[in-house]
């Protein structure tokens, strides 16, 4: 293997969406990756023309090898440079999306990452801002009800709609 310079090891990823697709952001807690995963999987197939775009699963760069080994029961070793290049991969795919779906749930506050994915979305103004919250207790949070153009209580009602 190569070795990289300082430089070579920041380097910022690149992101590409293919052109005639509205792409949302999927930002959820890492925990909950299984089940969004497999609903966005059959939500992308029953609308053929809309992408959620995955960090956990469709995005090349860091990241991706973390969730083979956390699936795998162990933890991922990292190089240096590893929270920038995935926090840089992360905002580069918010910005080349359309819009943002955001998804609170049991595991959601145990997530700082999804919470700053909703910040940056609204920071890079992405519209529209869509939240699916299906922690009861959340749905009429201020800061929820002020930052996203729609909240939905279920995956259901967001399809519907």
């Amino acid at each position: 293997m190569e070795k990289l310079n300082w430089a070579q090891k920041l380097k910022i990823p690149y992101v590409k969406f293919p052109n005639g697709l509205f792409t949302f952001y999927l930002s959820h807690p890492r925990v909950s990756r299984a089940y969004v995963r497999k609903w966005e999987l059959g939500f992308e197939g029953r609308h053929p023309k809309i992408a959620l775009v995955n960090p956990f699963y469709d995005l090349d760069g860091e990241g991706r090898e973390d969730i083979k080994t956390w699936d795998q029961g162990k933890e991922p070793k990292r190089t240096p440079g590893y929270e920038w290049r995935l926090t840089q991969r992360d905002y580069i795919a918010i910005a080349y999306s359309r819009g943002i779906l955001g998804i609170v749930d049991e595991n959601a506050e145990r997530s700082i990452g999804t919470i700053m994915e909703f910040v940056m979305g609204r920071a890079m103004a992405k519209s529209p801002k869509l939240l699916i919250c299906t922690k009861k207790e959340l749905l009429n949070h201020p800061w929820l009800k002020t930052h996203f153009h729609k909240i939905y209580n279920s995956f259901e009602a967001f399809e519907k709609d």
